[in-house]
C-alpha cells in the first residue's frame, strides 16, 4: 500500500493532475477520506500555490469557489512566504 501511494502522489505531483492527487489523498491511510481529505487537500493547494505551478489551473478554480486557508498558523506562515 505504501508503495502504490508513492506512485500516486509522484503522478499527481509531475503531471499536476487533480484526480491522482485526490487518489493519492485517499490512498493514504493516515489522511481521513471524504469531505475531509478534500477540504484539506484544497486548503494545502492555495496555501503552497506558490510552489505548485502544475497545479494552478485548479488552485485557480479553487480560489474563484472561495477556498482559502483556514487555519491562522498556515496563514501566517504563507505571509512570511514559508
Amino acid at each position: 500500500m505504501k508503495k502504490a501511494v508513492k506512485i500516486v502522489t509522484i503522478n499527481a505531483a509531475v503531471t499536476g493532475n487533480y484526480g491522482k492527487l485526490v487518489q493519492a489523498f485517499t490512498l493514504n491511510p493516515l489522511i481521513p477520506s471524504g469531505p475531509t481529505c478534500i477540504r484539506v487537500m484544497n486548503e494545502l493547494l492555495v496555501a503552497h500555490k506558490k510552489y505548485l505551478p502544475q497545479f494552478e489551473k485548479k488552485i485557480k478554480e479553487l480560489e474563484e469557489e472561495g477556498i482559502t486557508v483556514k487555519d491562522e498558523i498556515v496563514k501566517d506562515l504563507c505571509k512570511k512566504g514559508l
